[in-house]
């Protein structure tokens, strides 16, 4: 199979891929062709929020490092760029978004930062990332 020029499809793809799962099998599990999920891990069609729910709820991703969450963050990233993103969450923080997140979500981050994947290329930013969540935050 060709490579995904989407980050959320090549993530997909790699995922299905180390796992030894079938295109054609999880597309079964979320009620949709083999060729649809094709197509949308390529880019030819979009992920709709409901397709990515059906997709996090296939027994292949319930128990895998792919949230909900993870698949939205990835196909925000396929839709905006870097600039825009960090942009917006400035806006968030400014509008006092950061104090109606869940509870555990800095716990998440750091676990999320602190596991695998980090390339030692950047472990400043990861580590200047860490002491920016591990500050007091009452």
């Amino acid at each position: 199979m060709k490579p995904s020029d989407k980050k959320l499809g090549l993530a997909i793809q790699l995922f299905l891929m180390r796992n030894g799962l079938q295109i054609d099998d999880v597309a079964k599990q979320m009620g949709i062709t083999g060729d649809a999920l094709s197509n949308l891990i390529h880019g030819r069609r979009g992920f709709k929020n409901e397709t990515l729910e059906k997709l996090a709820e296939t027994p292949a991703f319930k128990n895998s490092p792919f949230s909900l969450n993870k698949l939205r963050a990835l196909r925000a990233m396929d839709e905006y760029p870097f600039e825009e993103l960090i942009l917006a969450l400035v806006e968030y923080i400014k509008q006092g978004e950061i104090e109606r997140l869940p509870k555990d979500f800095f716990q998440r981050l750091q676990a999320t930062l602190e596991g695998e994947g980090f390339p030692p290329t950047l472990a400043s930013k990861k580590h200047a990332l860490l002491a920016l969540i591990q500050e007091d935050r009452s």
